[in-house]
């Protein structure tokens, strides 16, 4: 009777509008035990979305309130509880998660104490190959004899038998090798180290996440059905400015957040901490922009990653790659807060990239509406871009898009089928902020257009390539790089004469900035210079 009626209290929590209401609701459930599982979780997620969106300071308190009740609730509970919460990120609860080697470098650093070497999944031959290559050659019997896991392997070799101790040593293994970044990385990917997290430091954990804001505001109603392009086009609002300190903080709470749901990503693993901004856009969003380390930017685009915030609470994380003034955009909204504001908060992130790095055009791939991605299709995730003024790049997929819009606003209760919103996986989707109709320069088309170029012109030799597109370089610029990257591009621009000797100077002068300079400045330079626009012509 007792679970029954808590189902019954939680589905009037989601569907509840009236603030005494859902106070009222919230009154019932604390007192309630907490010891089943799914209840806590539950009840865990509509806390934060109450947090993130509260309808008055009573809510936003009595929200608070029942957060910490389970947080005792979860410091006090047994073995079964705590195992059947693990991977939901809740304090006094654990991780069990395969993370990057500078992720896992950086957990370790922040939370010495609580994150240990689990498991790993990789072969006994991986495992054999690996750890050969990380230890002098000259102990080629104990790194290569016998066919042990990686936790036996590492006991054999180092004599470490903790594995918390086990996890510092192969991560100073790994620290004091001279092989590149992206070889570390690689080969760590190739160990699938499983750690455990234990996470008993409550800023550190989903439940009291937040970045710090002085002032709560309250939704009295949200905003379902935003004019998008009005939003994009206003661009209202302002940077915060930021002491070195309260950037660390920020980079950490981004970290974290990511790290809690066992997620990734490069603008955020790979953060340049001194680059980060935070942006206030009204009604208690911030949004922070985070930029790459320059060794690991992108050699034509610029990718750089967003979290947003609801009174400083993580609701909302992507990023945006951005090639002149065009930008392909990633959004995730976290499940907690898909039924608050989720079409307003991704308006405002466009808003955003649109005045800050003059992006004219946002296109999306189809994976974020259901291409390999059952989620999306069975969300009708298409028709969230759709509605925002999103349009796929084909004309027919267009027309076919146009006429089942037209049979949902005709029927309320119409919904489309799941072979036709396959169909419009078979494009991107659009948004063009000056008119622009046909989807613009792509990177992945410069990229493949490079690739044929060697492949046509060098025989597949990439050395020769490169050497000839620095010998192109300094003849005809009286110019020395030792960008690979640039090189080959160089070689693009110059085939068929596509750029002046002028426009060509241009070119370079530009992507010797990039991995100089500021990602901003980069991005802004490029969009200026509209000849990299005929490198495909």
């Amino acid at each position: 009777m007792e679970t029954s009626t808590s189902r019954k209290l939680i589905a009037q929590l989601k569907e509840a509008k009236d603030p005494l209401t859902v106070l009222s609701i919230i009154q019932k459930l604390s007192a309630f035990p907490l010891n089943r599982p799914s209840f806590i979780r539950e009840y865990h997620e509509q806390l934060l979305f109450l947090k993130a969106f509260p309808y008055n300071k009573n809510l936003w308190v009595a929200a608070q309130n029942e957060t910490e009740r389970i947080a005792l609730a979860l410091k006090q509970a047994g073995q079964n509880v705590y195992h059947s919460l693990s991977g939901d990120g809740m304090i006094h609860t654990e991780i069990i998660c395969s993370y990057s080697l500078s992720l896992t470098r950086w957990l370790t650093q922040q939370f010495p104490e609580s994150v240990y070497f689990h498991s790993s999944s990789a072969t006994t031959e991986t495992v054999k190959n690996t750890i050969q290559l990380l230890c002098p050659f000259i102990e080629f019997e104990k790194t290569t004899q016998g066919e042990l896991n990686l936790g036996k392997r590492m006991a054999e070799v180092s004599g470490i038998k903790n594995p918390q101790n086990q996890l510092r040593w192969l991560l100073s293994c790994f620290e004091e090798s001279k092989l590149p970044l992206n070889i570390k990385e690689e080969l760590y990917r190739q160990l699938q180290v499983f750690v455990l997290w234990k996470i008993n430091k409550p800023y550190f954990s989903r439940s009291f996440l937040n970045r710090h804001t002085e002032k709560i505001y309250y939704s009295k109603k949200l905003l379902k059905k935003p004019n998008a392009k009005s939003i994009i086009n206003k661009g209202r609002y302002t940077e915060q400015l930021l002491l070195p300190a309260q950037k660390t903080q920020l980079c950490n709470t981004i970290k974290t957040t990511l790290a809690l749901l066992s997620r990734e990503t490069d603008p955020v693993t790979y953060m340049e901490e001194k680059a980060v901004q935070l942006f206030q856009m009204g009604r208690g969003l911030s949004i922070a922009l985070t930029y790459m380390q320059k060794e690991k930017r992108l050699s034509l685009e610029c990718y750089v990653g967003y979290m947003a915030f609801k009174n400083g609470i993580p609701v909302s994380y992507g990023g945006g790659w951005i090639l002149g003034d065009q930008c392909k955009i990633g959004v995730n909204i976290f499940p907690a807060f898909r039924r608050g504001e989720s079409a307003w908060i991704f308006s405002q992130t466009l808003c955003l990239y649109r005045h800050q790095f003059k992006v004219n055009s946002f296109y999306v791939n189809p994976y974020q509406f259901g291409k390999g991605n059952p989620e999306g299709i069975k969300s009708g995730a298409f028709w969230f871009y759709y509605r925002m003024g999103f349009r796929p790049a084909q004309q027919d997929i267009n027309g076919l898009a146009k006429m089942e819009w037209n049979r949902i606003k005709k029927n309320n209760n119409y919904r489309s089928t799941i072979e036709t919103l396959k169909k419009f996986t078979k494009c991107p989707v659009v948004l063009s902020l000056n008119y622009q109709k046909e989807i613009p320069l792509l990177a992945s088309e410069i990229s493949i257009a490079i690739s044929n170029h060697i492949n046509r012109h060098f025989f597949s030799n990439r050395n020769a390539a490169i050497k000839e597109g620095y010998r192109k370089i300094q003849k005809q610029l009286k110019l020395q790089t030792q960008n690979e990257s640039l090189a080959l591009l160089y070689l693009l621009a110059d085939e068929n004469n596509r750029l002046t000797l002028k426009k060509k100077r241009k070119l370079v002068t530009i992507f010797n900035f990039k991995n100089q300079g500021s990602e901003t400045d980069f991005i802004l330079k490029l969009t200026k210079f509209q000849g990299y626009l005929k490198l495909l012509q």
